[in-house]
């Protein structure tokens, strides 16, 4: 019976654990998480190119997760929790809506260029046609050469259709994602609980080692 309960124990705290994510950045101060070239207001700017790529690397590995946290331990700042929250959500937004167009334009372009290539293999194959009842028999190397080029006209556009739209769509939907993080702000050196993935950003805070990683 102890073991029975001990196993549905186990079980409740591996689903919670897979149910929330949380990624950890150390930085000197706030400001360092954004684009310093960017005029615009703080809760509008562009994130920092690095920062931006570990936030995007960690969480992609974390799709299984319901929910997204991300806390930020720093030793000072005028930030506030809501503006940083407004940031993010500001710049994921952006990126969310640049990638929906993206997504959007490839298949535009994917059909136009299907139906280009629908033409040509049309082409090559009356042509192929044409020629062979003229000439009776075609040179094989001429033959062969028509067909290829049939089929290599509906080959790319096909893939553009079919699968090129794919990782669009992931990175779509991981921006979406997100958008929506929870964020947190921590004064630097406090501590965390060891199931916390943590990791630092050396760029951002080169005083400081990289915190290990533990699952």
């Amino acid at each position: 019976m102890a073991l029975k309960q001990l196993g549905r124990l186990g079980h409740r705290r591996r689903h919670r654990a897979a149910s929330s994510a949380v990624v950890n950045i150390h930085v000197r101060d706030l400001s360092q998480l954004f684009n310093s070239l960017d005029p615009s207001p703080f809760w509008d700017r562009d994130l920092d190119r690095e920062a931006a790529q570990f936030i995007e690397e960690e969480f992609s590995e974390r799709l299984s997760a319901q929910t997204w946290s991300l806390h930020v331990h720093a030793h000072g700042g005028e930030t506030s929790l809501t503006d940083l929250q407004t940031a993010l959500e500001n710049y994921y937004g952006r990126m969310a809506s640049s990638a929906r167009r993206a997504v959007r334009e490839h298949l535009w372009s994917s059909q136009w260029t299907l139906l280009a290539g629908v033409a040509v293999f049309l082409l090559s194959m009356g042509l192929r046609s044409m020629l062979g009842g003229l000439l009776g028999t075609l040179p094989q190397i001429l033959d062969e050469g028509l067909i290829i080029l049939a089929w290599l006209a509906l080959w790319r556009p096909a893939e553009m259709l079919l699968y090129g739209w794919v990782p669009l769509r992931r990175r779509q939907q991981l921006y979406e994602r997100l958008a929506g993080i929870r964020v947190l702000i921590r004064p630097d050196g406090q501590g965390r609980p060891p199931e916390v993935r943590a990791a630092s950003l050396q760029s951002l805070a080169p005083s400081r080692d990289q915190a290990p990683e533990s699952d």
